[in-house]
């Protein structure tokens, strides 16, 4: 496992002043190796099996999950769990053989609707059924399925959304367990920005499926993806580091912003989550760097370290990071066109977070305003689909209506993909 994975670092501006405080951004990409072989799956699947469920979104999601059974290879292994008043195992957590497989289809398609959205029992019960069965050697990842907004037992909507932000963020932080959200329905009939932090507290995808018939294609896409995975647990630390951290962002293959991490000692370690095949993650590092004591040429603004493990064995890849200091007026004015880009790419999706907090105070001014800028942003990325979305929201604005919760949630869907150069 030593050439597991690669570490490539570039700064957007490779020179700095020699006088005064000064704002660099840091690419840092991680790539794993080729000819990797998939690793096995620990998969839970968590279905909302709520009233709202009734008729084709029920039919149309236990085929879904059946297609996704079918797929599992004979070293996987995956339980089903369903919530709505509650939570229940009906396929516990076992390797998938072709009598499983049988048998837990069968289970699914006898399923029913009932009561209520009670997502933290469902949280709680997926993440028991997958904790025994976790390691290094294995991918574990949780997919849920919701078309409403989560519940307490007796119904009623539960305001406060942070508990379940937290227990994601707990799982995969602790444990490394990932999870995946799909919004089944119109966006008006659940929160997609909450399905979507959700997603990005366990460091994976939301996916949305406006239509049931779409369904069987969101769960595929996804779990293509996890279905690739060759590294389960990656860990990103920055150490020696000559400067103030202001961002930390993921920007590749989406967007994920990340608590602001706690320096100690000159460093800080990041839990990043898994690496697919042919897959590269990259990730934004801004530094506010004071200037040097004395014009030594170059110097170190930070070593960035990818830990990893399999079988018990820890490895790691890692990249020194050198800055120039310089007075020269063209040096100074060289920029990484690759690290621009992707810096335009965050803004973009901080714009849409900007527009999500508009409409939800009803600030139409504050959304004529963000919209434009964000406009402007996608054309420049090249984000045709995006822009004739806002452009939708524009229209709609100007002839003093409401934007839809369908548009936001598209909107949001397209601000969290990244437009690679070339």
């Amino acid at each position: 496992m030593a050439d597991a994975l690669q570490v490539r670092t570039a700064l957007d501006k490779d020179f700095r002043p020699l006088r005064g405080d000064f704002l660099q951004t840091l690419m840092i990409e991680l790539t794993p190796s080729r000819g990797m072989s998939a690793l096995p799956l620990n998969l839970g699947i968590l279905l909302d099996v709520s009233g709202s469920m009734e008729g084709a979104k029920l039919e149309n999601a236990k085929q879904a999950c059946n297609l996704l059974l079918e797929q599992l290879k004979p070293e996987d292994r995956a339980t089903v769990c369903v919530f709505s008043s509650g939570a229940r195992t009906i396929v516990p957590s076992q390797m998938f053989d072709a009598g499983v497989k049988r048998l837990a289809q069968r289970e699914v398609a006898q399923l029913q609707i009932e009561g209520a959205t009670e997502l933290l029992a469902g949280l709680n019960q997926v993440y028991r059924e997958v904790a025994p069965h976790r390691s290094p050697d294995v991918t574990t990842f949780v997919i849920l399925l919701s078309d409403g907004e989560p519940t307490d037992s007796q119904g009623y909507r539960v305001k406060s959304l942070d508990q379940f932000l937290q227990r994601a963020d707990q799982e995969f932080k602790s444990n490394g367990v990932s999870l995946s959200t799909i919004g089944l329905g119109s966006a008006a009939d659940y929160d997609a920005t909450f399905l979507r932090d959700l997603a990005d507290r366990g460091s994976s995808k939301f996916l949305m499926s406006q239509q049931p018939s779409e369904l069987a294609d969101a769960f595929q896409d996804e779990f293509g993806r996890i279905q690739s995975t060759v590294i389960s647990d990656v860990t990103l630390e920055v150490s020696r580091l000559n400067g103030t951290v202001r961002r930390f962002w993921r920007v590749v293959p989406d967007k994920k912003i990340f608590d602001p991490p706690k320096v100690v000692n000159g460093g800080f370690r990041v839990a990043v989550g898994s690496l697919q095949n042919d897959q590269p993650q990259a990730y934004l590092l801004d530094v506010v760097t004071s200037a040097p004591q004395e014009n030594t040429g170059r110097g170190m603004l930070c070593q960035v370290t990818a830990i990893t493990s399999t079988g018990g064995v820890q490895s790691s890849a890692s990249a020194n990071v050198l800055v120039g200091y310089s007075d020269n007026e063209l040096e100074l004015a060289q920029r990484n066109q690759e690290v621009l880009k992707l810096n335009e790419e965050a803004v973009d999706f901080k714009l849409q977070m900007d527009l999500e907090d508009a409409v939800k105070t009803g600030d139409k001014r504050k959304m004529t305003s963000v919209l434009e800028r964000k406009k402007k942003m996608t054309q420049r990325l090249g984000k045709t689909s995006a822009t004739k979305v806002l452009d939708d929201m524009q229209s709609t604005l100007q002839t003093g209506g409401d934007i839809s919760a369908d548009d936001l949630a598209v909107s949001s869907v397209e601000s969290k993909k990244t437009k690679r150069l070339g």
